[in-house]
């Protein structure tokens, strides 16, 4: 039974650690996916973490850490209401991908409402 658990926010220079070397297959005594969802979760330099999501969804060999790149796009879309038009569009091919579990549709979720339907309906409601 898998449980939930808030990851902690790590310090840059760890997640760049961490994050590297997981891209490299190398062993390191933190868990990759728990640093990346703690800086979607908890960072306030969005632009570092979309750099780490779209490096880790498009380098990564391991599909658990790629579907938590799309995952951890989603949550920044949420969190930040804004993503790099390329990462919007890597998370729609990630949503294609059948190697994927489900949290890429979760990210997908996400970018659609908050960065199109959401914004789109606040225009209509301010009569723009």
């Amino acid at each position: 039974m898998n449980v939930y658990e808030n990851p902690p926010l790590v310090p840059h220079g760890l997640a760049d650690e961490v994050l590297t070397a997981a891209l490299e297959g190398r062993d390191q005594a933190h868990e990759p996916n728990s640093v990346l969802v703690g800086l979607a979760l908890y960072d306030d330099d969005r632009v570092f973490v979309e750099r780490w999501c779209n490096r880790v969804a498009r380098e990564g060999a391991d599909l658990w850490l790629v579907a938590t790149a799309s995952l951890c796009l989603g949550h920044l879309a949420r969190r930040f209401g804004s993503l790099e038009p390329q990462s919007v569009v890597l998370v729609r091919q990630l949503a294609e991908r059948r190697d994927l579990d489900g949290r890429v549709f979760s990210a997908l979720d996400d970018v659609t409402f908050f960065l199109e339907e959401l914004p789109n309906r606040r225009k209509s409601e301010q009569g723009n």
